[in-house]
């Protein structure tokens, strides 16, 4: 077979690169098409054929025969303006939202939300209850259109990564150098480039914060610790998505943004996280919204970029690190709600062509 994937953004692509690389060990041809040279440059280190972008997506996109598209995510790829390929038999798409109600978003303010209805399919990545929590009938934020309803499969969370035993944490950990005893708080914010400027002034307020707390904890001597800021790894290092899942797989602490791109890693890993929210600016689509379900399960500690008390933040941060009970809390909710998605988007994918 012969599948495609359209990606814009570094969360996107995560997603994508979970899915792509299981279909390629099964021996499928897989291609990446990306306007982005990070993502093309991250896809070409993680063995994946790049198509060669010097044209419009869509006459690209017309010109290939294939058997699947995916869409990564189909809202991202609203700029592309894409229209159905004729060539290619199956059309689908890996989202972490819940907005798929083109009637609700018809409007020039929440365009970006549209959905393409010419989508055979759509994988919301999430477990099943996670994603039927956050509907409104159910207490939750979203309404989904009856039409993409019928369209959208659950098959748990993308991507997962890989899950290491205490032995395997302890052999990594001497890889990296890294004594006992000593905790490591990994910070991750996505790279600046796929984000608002709004966002990246938010983000560079609240890591001079976060640094303030963590240089007075080590002046303290109270928690002997190392910080790993991954969001600057991956572009300058040109890291793969393993590095990047194997720096994750040695962190104590997680502090990072709203993405489920990396969250679906953290649950897998039971790794105890912080997530900075943007304020709540409208009744439709928030980042907190979508973030809803885990609160609710007490599977993330959160925090609004804009509103928030240092010495609560300090307090988490400490908590989160050394006291025993309340990390075997996160980690026992992160474990009731995690789903691995991999397999089942794989054996999914392959019964739509029966």
């Amino acid at each position: 077979m012969k599948i495609i994937f359209v990606v814009h953004g570094l969360g996107e692509y995560a997603q994508a690169q979970a899915v792509a690389d299981l279909l390629q060990r099964k021996k499928e041809n897989i291609f990446f098409l990306s306007k982005d040279k990070l993502i093309k440059d991250i896809a070409f280190n993680d063995n994946f054929s790049i198509i060669d972008e010097k044209d419009n997506i869509n006459n690209i996109l017309g010109k290939i025969e294939a058997d699947a598209l995916f869409l990564c995510n189909s809202h991202t790829n609203i700029p592309y303006d894409l229209v159905r390929p004729r060539k290619i038999k199956k059309i689908f798409s890996l989202d972490s939202n819940w907005l798929f109600n083109n009637k609700k978003y018809d409007s020039e303010n929440f365009h970006k939300f549209y959905t393409y209805p010419w989508i055979d399919t759509i994988y919301a990545l999430f477990p099943k209850p996670i994603f039927e929590a956050n509907l409104k009938e159910n207490g939750g934020y979203y309404e989904v259109e009856k039409y993409f309803k019928n369209r959208i499969y659950c098959p748990g969370f993308v991507p997962s990564g890989n899950s290491l035993n205490s032995s395997e944490k302890l052999i990594l950990r001497k890889k990296h150098k890294i004594n006992n005893g000593k905790k490591i708080i990994s910070l991750y914010f996505g790279d600046r480039a796929f984000h608002s400027e709004k966002y990246n002034k938010m983000v560079a307020e609240t890591m001079r914060t976060i640094s303030f707390i963590l240089n007075n904890l080590k002046n303290m001597n109270k928690i002997d610790f190392e910080i790993k800021k991954l969001d600057e790894d991956v572009p300058d290092k040109r890291k793969s998505s393993v590095h990047f899942d194997e720096e994750l797989s040695i962190t104590d602490l997680m502090i990072m943004h709203y993405g489920y791109g990396t969250l679906a890693r953290v649950f897998h890993k039971k790794i105890p996280v912080i997530c900075f929210l943007p304020p709540v600016e409208n009744d439709i689509h928030s980042n907190y919204f979508e973030l809803s379900p885990l609160i609710k399960k007490s599977a993330i500690n959160h925090f609004f970029f804009d509103k928030y008390e240092k010495t609560e933040l300090k307090d988490t941060i400490v908590n989160l690190l050394l006291n025993e009970s309340a990390i075997k809390d996160i980690r026992r909710h992160q474990e009731d709600i995690f789903e691995s998605g991999e397999e089942n988007v794989v054996r999914h994918f392959y019964q739509q062509f029966k």
